[in-house]
């Protein structure tokens, strides 16, 4: 069990017998952990989660304040005791997850975050990620008891989020990541259903400091991501906050914020022709479009996260805020991660990701010239109904206020 001052953690391994090499050589590189291996009772049924995470979870060490859960194929960063000591002293009340993969809802959240140079984003989608989770010591020995409720094939990442939820808490995201996900042959066939999965920023190579994070907590007001699904676009608006989850088509948001079609395919025409390589990735315009206007939709909303949002600030946060590049820097290749070989992802990616960030950059100025788009970060709920009215030929495009104009210089 790992002991600084006031805050005591300790540390289990859940693993399935077959990847028993994979927990213990984890266990080997972190002696100071202390780690605990819990193996799934049931090696011989059909795979599942939640049996494995009972034992886990309820495996909280005498004395110990926090108790972390680690899955046996995860590599974590260097320095990683202090800087989860660290992190520990200054999260915010709640689950404390030290790895997200970089294509879930949330991973934008987290970039978002970011780029506003937060430590820590809200997890929006519906299960916590459980590759590196941190729960309080007596919530960890409650989820035991609570999970009982479930049947056997209930994901573990479900039932806890459920549970967080209904002991009125939240879980965050540590932004950086302090674990990754490493690749290996999935028991449930995830690699195959979902494509690789690595975090949204997690700091290899990179020197963390002395104090890493911060007590600043994110709240964005929405988010801006891509999916595959039955849409008929694949770049989707998502405002946060309000009573169910919602998802719009991105056009359905900037189209009634002012901007008309012709004026988006210009922007986006403008920011492709700074950036040709990447057209040489082989992909057609329609997704690199949505590449770009997923990106142009989530530098709109960035407007809103930050104190000064001139036309200087954007580069401003790329070059100060410290992993905002990182995070950032992910986006293209979760995306990619269900078309391109796993061997090839990060090197096509690195050609979309210059065009990414020059459309993020337009949407963080975009209000300049459309003032109605600010509506996607002041006010998200009525965003929702707006583009729904708007959809239905119930509403004009609203340019909204005009810009307030300066007097000449006399």
């Amino acid at each position: 069990m790992y002991m600084s001052r006031d805050i005591q953690v300790s540390t289990v391994v859940m693993a399935h017998p077959d990847r028993r090499y994979q927990a213990e050589q984890l266990r080997r590189r972190h002696p100071d952990l202390d780690i605990e291996i819990v193996f799934d009772p049931e090696p011989d049924a059909p795979p599942a989660t939640l049996r494995t995470a009972k034992l886990a979870w309820s495996a909280v060490r005498e004395g110990a304040t926090h108790h972390l859960v680690l899955q046996e194929d995860v590599q974590l960063c260097e320095g990683f005791t202090a800087a989860m000591y660290q992190a520990l002293r200054v999260a915010p009340e709640g689950a404390i997850a030290l790895h997200a993969n970089w294509v879930m809802a949330s991973a934008q959240a987290v970039r978002l975050a970011a780029f506003s140079a937060a430590s820590w984003a809200p997890v929006i989608d519906a299960w916590v990620p459980t590759q590196a989770l941190i729960l309080p010591a007596e919530m960890a020995r409650r989820f035991a008891g609570y999970a009982e409720r479930y049947d056997g094939d209930k994901p573990d990442n479900q039932a806890l989020q459920e549970f967080i939820t209904a002991e009125g808490l939240r879980s965050y995201i540590s932004v950086p990541n302090l674990a990754e996900h490493r690749p290996s042959q999935s028991l449930l066939l995830n690699d195959l259903f979902h494509g690789v999965r690595y975090s949204v920023a997690f700091p290899l190579g990179h020197d963390l400091g002395p104090e890493p994070f911060s007590t600043t907590v994110a709240s964005p007001p929405a988010i801006a991501h891509m999916g595959m699904g039955d849409f008929e676009a694949l770049c989707h608006y998502e405002p946060l906050g309000t009573p169910q989850r919602t998802v719009l088509n991105i056009n359905h948001v900037l189209f009634p914020g002012g901007m008309t079609p012709r004026e988006l395919e210009e922007a986006f025409a403008s920011d492709l022709d700074y950036h040709p390589e990447a057209a040489r990735t082989g992909f057609g315009p329609s997704l690199l479009f949505q590449f770009w206007l997923t990106s142009f939709t989530q530098g709109i909303i960035a407007q809103g996260m930050v104190a000064q949002n001139d036309a200087t600030t954007f580069d401003k946060q790329l070059d100060t805020a410290p992993w905002a590049r990182l995070a950032l820097g992910t986006f293209a290749a979760s995306a990619l991660r269900r078309t391109v070989a796993r061997e090839r992802i990060v090197e096509v990616a690195a050609e979309l990701t210059p065009l990414c960030l020059r459309g993020m950059r337009s949407g963080f100025t975009a209000t300049d010239s459309w003032p109605g788009l600010s509506r996607l970060w002041e006010d998200p709920l009525s965003t929702v109904e707006w583009s729904l009215m708007y959809t239905h030929g119930k509403t004009q495009p609203q340019k909204g206020p005009e810009p307030e104009q300066k007097a000449e210089p006399a």
